[in-house]
């Protein structure tokens, strides 16, 4: 597995690029494989933690593992003055709205994807991504908080940092697009569950946009936050909605609504924004592109997707998705 990134006269010159120091000689898609690894071991800790008192500790400890620690790693192995390419500021006020729809988006367009794939019976399911732990509560302040915390701050920040903060950093020398795919792709084989990929990857896709047009990590962590605490304590509740409008057409019609006015808001925010940063000469943090014609764009796909690491990631999906089948 090796990877070079030759710096153009033009990517040094960006902000947002690190010094130059050493390298780590690794793809992308390593890091990526060495989550997935964790996740998959994680599975075996059931037994160990399930039923416990320290469930939710031992579920924060496993998340800064799996992604905050090898995270950490790829920075700090990745020159001084990477993390600030990887745009972890606080999003400007004007762009509340952009994430605000970009959450609402995320869970409509999630709720009619699981049920054209789940059908209606999906609705009370309750969403998580370490559904190998329990995930209830007592109705206690301090068992809700742990649920809060565990199930909605931390897999935003954590994951977050790994899929929208370094992959899509580590692809954009390919153009955004291809950075903005690959992120997404990897973020929906995570959650290792073929019946709801392509919500997965959906919610990648809008995370993603979020993340450029606000130019802000730490906004796209906080949708992606809504988005959980959506999973965690309002979808339950999506099966008594759908039995008071006691009709499935009205109440796909509802959501079909949701999505399309949350749709259109989220693309005029983006179009404003992207209009004021054009208008004010704002400079983008964006790393250049080093290709420019489409056959070497081609080549940069494929690349990806022939390295030892991105196949190895495919083959721990397939592992893992029958592993928490049972």
């Amino acid at each position: 597995m090796r990877f070079h990134f030759k710096k153009s006269e033009a990517e040094s010159n960006t902000e947002a690029e690190p010094k130059k120091k050493k390298r780590i000689i690794l793809s992308p898609s390593s890091l990526v494989l060495a989550t997935y690894i964790l996740l998959l071991l994680s599975k075996l800790l059931d037994v160990a933690f399930i039923n416990r008192e320290n469930e939710y500790y031992s579920v924060v400890i496993l998340q800064l593992m799996i992604f905050l620690l090898p995270g950490a790693i790829w920075c700090k192995w990745s020159g001084d003055g990477y993390v600030k390419g990887l745009r972890l500021k606080l999003p400007r006020p004007r762009t509340f709205l952009l994430i605000l729809s970009g959450a609402v988006l995320m869970i409509s367009g999630g709720l009619l994807l699981g049920t054209v794939f789940g059908g209606l019976e999906s609705l009370s399911d309750n969403f998580s991504l370490y559904d190998t732990f329990i995930s209830k509560t007592d109705g206690s302040l301090s068992s809700s908080l742990y649920l809060f915390v565990a199930y909605a701050i931390l897999p935003a920040i954590c994951e977050e940092f790994v899929f929208r903060g370094i992959l899509c950093y580590e692809y954009e020398n390919g153009g955004v697009l291809r950075a903005v795919i690959f992120s997404s792709v990897f973020f929906a084989l995570l959650h290792f569950n073929p019946i709801n990929i392509l919500t997965y990857l959906f919610s990648g896709i809008v995370l993603a946009l979020i993340l450029y047009a606000s130019r802000s990590l730490i906004g796209a962590m906080l949708a992606h936050f809504l988005y959980n605490v959506f999973g965690l304590f309002g979808q339950r509740y999506m099966n008594t909605l759908y039995t008071i409008t006691g009709s499935s057409s009205f109440f796909l019609f509802l959501v079909a609504f949701c999505f399309m006015l949350s749709g259109a808001i989220f693309c005029h925010q983006a179009s404003k924004l992207y209009k004021r940063y054009l208008y004010s000469g704002e400079s983008s943090s964006y790393r250049l592109p080093e290709i420019k014609t489409a056959e070497q764009k081609r080549a940069s796909y494929l690349s990806v997707l022939k390295e030892p690491s991105t196949i190895l990631c495919g083959v721990f999906y397939i592992i893992a998705s029958i592993i928490y089948m049972f």
